[in-house]
């Protein structure tokens, strides 16, 4: 009697529809604040009156800087939402949670890239850097919505001496400065830039994952994903496909230039101005 093979599927889902939902409303709101935030921080800058003008008028980029900033609350009350129903379901997954084992990945990972270890360490669901950044942007909700909301509302909180707003108002522009830097450098790379997945990420759009970026990233995870397929008591045939950019020199050295560009520009344009 033959075995009958199973050819594994190209992409794996690994997030559902509500955590879809709750990105894109972040997403959009991060993007949307950075976009009519910037301007009024930075507004001596010529680029800052290109953006109001893009807006129409500077009352109405400030309205729409205040609507997203709804929008990033309401996308933060979903989440938590959202986490307490998979709680009381007892549904909640406990892999976002920082161990002791992200501490020996991330020195582990900080020796690979000395090249002082010759593998990366190996992932489960989530890697630390991926952890870290769920908690940054729990943070970042806080700093920048507890904040926004005192700048938002002052007569409310009238006892507050001056000086205290100037921090608080500090404290808000910095951390969306930094927040930029987290999104549109780490982040962005690791969705739409790395050359495992250039030019874009599947996973926020549909929620899956390729199986073979699945093996690489989060090779723990996909041992369980690949030990419950063999259960099914027909032998696994893989396949190794890696997409056409993996491993592309040009892509990458453009990125290097791209980056390096970026950084000088942020050095020169913003870092003497954090403060003012």
């Amino acid at each position: 009697m033959s075995v009958q093979q199973k050819v594994l599927p190209k992409e794996i889902m690994r997030f559902n529809k509500h955590q879809r939902y709750q990105h894109f409303l972040l997403a959009l709101s991060v993007l949307m604040l950075v976009i009519t935030g910037f301007p009024i921080k930075y507004g001596h800058w010529p680029w800052a009156q290109t953006v109001v003008n893009l807006f129409g008028s500077f009352e109405t980029m400030f309205m729409t800087h205040l609507v997203f900033a709804v929008v990033m609350l309401v996308s933060g009350a979903y989440h938590l939402a959202w986490m307490i129903n998979k709680f009381f379901r007892k549904e909640l997954a406990m892999s976002m949670v920082p161990t002791f084992k992200d501490v020996r990945d991330a020195i582990d990972h900080g020796k690979y890239l000395l090249g002082i270890r010759k593998a990366p360490p190996e992932y489960g669901r989530y890697t630390y850097l991926e952890k870290f950044e769920y908690l940054a942007v729990f943070w970042g909700i806080i700093v920048m919505g507890g904040s926004g909301l005192i700048l938002w509302f002052p007569g409310l909180f009238g006892i507050l001496p001056r000086w205290v707003l100037h921090i608080i108002r500090i404290a808000h522009t910095n951390e969306a400065f930094v927040a930029m830097l987290a999104v549109f450098t780490g982040h962005f790379f690791a969705v739409h830039l790395n050359p495992h997945v250039f030019p874009t990420s599947k996973v926020w759009i549909n929620g899956k994952i390729s199986r073979e970026h699945m093996k690489e990233e989060h090779p723990l995870e996909y041992q369980e994903w690949f030990d419950e397929q063999k259960k099914s008591g027909v032998e696994i045939v893989e396949e190794e496909k890696h997409t056409k950019f993996a491993r592309s020199k040009p892509l990458i050295i453009f990125e290097l230039i791209v980056y390096i560009a970026v950084f000088v520009l942020l050095l020169v344009s913003f870092i003497p101005l954090l403060f003012v």
